[in-house]
């Protein structure tokens, strides 16, 4: 297939989406990948392009001009579009990449959107040879490969793993979009469809497993409290999702269960933990209501805003997936990236990922939706470790 670009970054005038243009495009880094810019001002992608080492081209796209995305959209292998809410902005760009046979990705967070793009156009990538990869950004790379890793770790030992918990610690700050998607899931989602683990699969049989922990609780792996992680039911589906389309490619998994916790201090940590579910409840009272979303409309950062350079800097995730058998700590996988999850660590996660589809980097001839390790497989751990990112599986 002979395009004019490799990838094109749609939404580049956006926070994360001019973050992800400044890496592709940084002196010494994917020289021979071919990166255009797109979105729908001419004068602000410009500025874009100033602020890069290599000047990427400028295409004009938007998602209201449908004859736009197919005009990008041909001229490239793959896009990676950061213009969200992408229940709002994203099934143009879906429609299109699965309309023209081209490789999809995004951060989305937005399980319910997701649902309803594989309805309506699962079929037709199927057809064209689409790839559609949502989730390639801290939502939800880190859940889904460190799931990957474990299950391969338990097998290399022969041994199987039935209980699979991320403990997350993390610190940095939020931009304007990611609390404009949060807003509008809370807006237009329903509690059930945000806490069905199951939303992304289309077997109505696929069985559904225990309902989240919601208290505080203490792991006595890691000798910490925990408190219940707020990003951990939309992860919980991403990661049930492989292991569906892992089975349908008549790889299943060992029947396990998954679930995702925010690691709190050792001292005074029942005090934190219980503080900490206090403010999930509070955030979610908020949210659930439309004063709530209006405060945090008008007080909250603005599309386009984000932490200072500074504070994304200083950030930091970690996470520590423990694996049981029966009840018993089998393995303990980490992986972690200093800069702040939601900005420079989703960046780098959705950059290397978008990397490896304009390569053809595929572990599997899988086509329509797939998730990050079904796509990529053992190539995404050997990118991100290249890109920063450190892994270290333990046996206990």
């Amino acid at each position: 297939m002979q395009t004019a670009f490799d990838l094109v970054i749609y939404g580049a005038t956006g926070f994360t989406g001019r973050l992800a243009s400044q890496y592709l495009t940084r002196a010494g880094g994917a020289e021979g990948l071919r990166v255009a810019i797109a979105g729908r001002s001419q004068a602000k992608l410009e500025a874009v392009q100033t602020s890069c080492d290599r000047k990427p081209e400028i295409l004009i796209a938007d998602s209201t001009r449908p004859e736009s995305l197919d005009a990008m959209v041909q001229q490239t292998k793959a896009v990676l579009t950061f213009a969200g809410p992408f229940a709002i902005h994203g099934e143009p760009v879906v429609a299109a990449c699965a309309k023209w046979g081209r490789d999809y990705l995004d951060i989305t967070g937005e399980t319910p959107f997701i649902r309803k793009m594989i309805e309506r156009y699962q079929a037709e990538a199927e057809k064209t040879g689409a790839r559609l990869i949502p989730f390639s950004g801290f939502d939800s790379i880190p859940a889904d490969l460190t799931v990957y890793l474990a299950l391969a770790a338990a097998r290399s030992r022969g041994f199987l793993v039935d209980e699979l918990s991320l403990y997350y610690q993390i610190r940095g700050g939020l931009n304007g979009g990611t609390l404009a998607s949060a807003l509008n899931i809370a807006e237009h989602s329903n509690g059930r469809e945000l806490f069905d683990p199951n939303i992304l699969i289309p077997d109505p049989n696929w069985p559904r497993g225990p309902k989240p922990d919601l208290k505080p609780r203490y792991e006595p792996v890691l000798e910490r409290w925990t408190a219940p992680f707020f990003m951990g039911p939309i992860n919980k589906a991403v990661v049930r999702r492989s292991s569906w389309l892992r089975a349908a490619q008549g790889k299943p998994d060992h029947p396990f269960q998954y679930e995702e916790r925010l690691l709190v201090g050792r001292n005074l940590g029942v005090v934190q933990a219980g503080l900490t579910t206090g403010a999930l409840a509070g955030f979610g009272l908020m949210t659930g209501n439309s004063i709530g979303r209006n405060i945090l409309r008008r007080f909250g950062p603005k599309p386009g805003e984000g932490p200072s350079e500074e504070v994304r800097r200083n950030g930091f995730f970690r996470g520590q997936l423990v694996g049981r058998s029966q009840g018993l700590c089998k393995l303990i996988v980490r992986m972690e990236r200093e800069g702040d999850p939601g900005n420079e660590v989703t960046v780098a996660l959705a950059c290397e990922t978008a990397r490896l589809a304009a390569e053809n980097a595929f572990a599997a001839n899988v086509k329509g939706f797939i998730t990050p390790t079904v796509a990529f497989g053992d190539q995404l751990t050997k990118r991100l470790e290249q890109a920063g990112f450190r892994f270290r599986t333990e046996f206990v």
